[in-house]
This record gives structure tokens, sequence and C-alpha cells, in this order.
């Protein structure tokens, strides 16, 4: 008898701390950044209205001590550098990916949900 009693405790506690969880994620983001070299730097920073990938890598780069290198164009900002890898580095530059899918405009004009998970990767350009 005490068995299943105990299971049921059990359950209704793991099902809570699943939803601490959650409203963790919902309100963190996740940055992650790859030099290359096989060992990502990962930040996790609190979610903030109207925050742009941008705006996460300065956070990161400041928490981790990264110096950040960037160039303002008319279509936004270019990472030209972050740490100490640069754009054109052995043929590898910087780009960056929302929930795995590569992102189509600047970083300072990308804006993040809640949960996102963001990569700045150094790796040889598709184009």
């Amino acid at each position: 008898n005490n068995f299943w009693q105990n299971n049921i405790k059990e359950t209704q506690n793991s099902v809570k701390e699943t939803n601490v969880v959650q409203e963790i994620a919902e309100k963190e983001i996740v940055l992650a950044i790859d030099d290359g070299g096989g060992n990502p730097n990962t930040f996790i920073a609190e979610f903030k209205e109207e925050m742009t990938a941008f705006d996460l890598l300065k956070e990161g780069a400041e928490k981790l001590s990264l110096v950040l290198k960037t160039k303002s164009y008319d279509i936004g900002i270019f990472i030209e550098a972050i740490g100490d890898r640069k754009n054109g580095q052995d043929g590898k530059y910087w780009l960056y990916y929302v929930d795995g899918e590569m992102s189509d405009v600047s970083a300072d004009k990308k804006e993040l949900k809640p949960g996102d998970k963001v990569e700045f990767k150094f790796e040889k350009s598709p184009f």
C-alpha cells in the first residue's frame, strides 16, 4: 500500500518541477558562441522585450570577457570579430542561427522570443 502512495507523491513532485523549469525557460534565452575550437561558450540571459540577437551577443560577450568588433552598415550591424576570431581567418566567418536556422537579417534586426537558442558560429560561409 505504501509503495503506491510514495510513487504517486513522487510523480506529483516531478510534475511541479517540470512546470518550474518551463517557466524559467520562458523567461530565458540561450546564447552559444562557437569559435570552431570544439568548446562553445554558453551563456543564459534573462529575456527582455524587443531583445535582439545582437543585444544578447553584447551581453554574453561582456559576461564572458570576449572582445566584440562590429561595423554598422545601412542593413544593420555586422559582426567582424568575437574574441580572437576575425572574419576571413582560415576562410571562416561569424554566422548566426536562431533555433538551428541561419538568420537572413543582421543580428541587430533579429528580435528574439523567450526560450530561443541563439548560436554564433565561426565557420566556412556557405555563400
